[in-house]
């Protein structure tokens, strides 16, 4: 029997079902509509990168990461939690059984589904406060870039969200930003551990994966690097970033990868 999905999109939430105000209570405010007339990798990374090297590179450098840490039977339900253009979602969508793409922006679904690569990729718009009630929980939750745009109360309660969403034993894997500057709008590793325990889900990993600033990054930017270098250097950044722990002045983006037992 196939899985089915239902979500309440627009309505009041069910009775003890939290509600999550994303669009109150974020840190960063966008203009998504905006952002997805800017293209499939461009509307959810650098909307400012229009020579699209930087993007391109982010784009493998994220993916690379998420490969490292996922182990996947092809048999898995993934939820793409703010889905954005379905960037990840297509990724990821030949290694599994099916995708939900979550979004709030219906500009960004339309992107999405201008760009469909695959069959068993489906989105689902909700209005970013009340949280869609689906009918049956998740093996792996992703989320790239979503997290990082909420702190406090609103963090907390979109991770404990989350974790109902998730099956026992069901992973959730992101890659977020975190910043230790008050001058960055960012959340501080502590803020993210801090959720995920209060949600009772089991920390399994976590480390950075990239510089928010980085030499090597405006050379890419300006095209001053062949593509056919990308992969290796996104290797050698992971690995190199991987053994770095120190305080982050500015930002860094970092993979979690969280279990709920």
């Amino acid at each position: 029997m196939d899985i089915k999905w239902v979500a309440t999109q627009f309505g009041s939430p069910q009775r003890g079902s939290p509600t999550l105000g994303l669009r109150e209570e974020m840190i960063e405010k966008v203009d998504w509509k905006n952002r997805a007339e800017k293209g499939f990798l461009a509307s959810g990374i650098d909307p400012a990168d229009r020579r699209g090297h930087k993007n391109y590179y982010i784009d493998i450098l994220q993916k690379m990461a998420l490969e490292e840490v996922l182990d996947l039977k092809g048999d898995e339900v993934v939820l793409d939690f703010g889905c954005g253009s379905g960037r990840i979602s297509y990724w990821i969508a030949p290694r599994v059984k099916k995708v939900v793409g979550l979004e709030i922006t219906p500009e960004m679904i339309d992107l999405a589904e201008k760009n469909r690569t695959t069959e068993n990729v489906e989105f689902t718009v909700y209005d970013g406060v009340h949280f869609p009630v689906f009918l049956n929980p998740f093996d792996l939750i992703l989320s790239v870039g979503v997290l990082q745009t909420v702190r406090g109360e609103a963090l907390r309660k979109t991770v404990s969200q989350l974790a109902q969403y998730l099956k026992n034993q069901g992973k959730l894997c992101l890659v977020e930003q975190v910043s230790d500057n008050p001058k960055v709008s960012r959340p501080k590793l502590e803020e993210y551990l801090q959720a995920f325990e209060e949600s009772e889900l089991k920390h399994l990993q976590s480390y950075p994966i990239r510089n928010g600033r980085w030499w090597m990054l405006y050379l890419i930017r300006y095209g001053l690097i062949p593509k056919g270098w990308f992969h290796r250097i996104a290797v050698w950044e992971l690995m190199k970033n991987r053994k770095t722990e120190k305080q982050i002045p500015y930002y860094k983006d970092y993979l979690f990868l969280i279990e709920k037992p």
